[in-house]
């Protein structure tokens, strides 16, 4: 066996190590999760609630950056206004 094939062989082992280490760490985090929704009462809608809350747009600075405005033309060309009342 070449030294090429022994690194490969250490690598694939090593991938293999690294996968099953982040399952078992997803999986103890996802039992403590349960486990503290049950002690305190908190539903799923709650926690989906809090998932999807938008949160404010930062920039590098960390300073809050106002939303892009994406302004489109009309596919035929011509802008709609509104009709004037009579």
């Amino acid at each position: 066996m070449s030294k090429l094939e022994q690194l490969l062989a250490q690598r694939a082992a090593m991938d293999e190590a690294i996968a099953a280490e982040k399952t078992k760490g997803r999986e103890e985090a996802l039992a403590t999760v349960r486990s503290l929704c049950k002690q305190y009462g908190i539903t799923m809608r709650e926690v989906k609630a809090h998932v999807l809350e938008r949160k404010p747009r930062v920039g590098k600075d960390g300073a809050v950056v106002a939303k892009k405005r994406v302004v489109t033309k009309p596919a035929n060309g011509v802008k709609r206004a509104r009709v004037a009342k009579k």
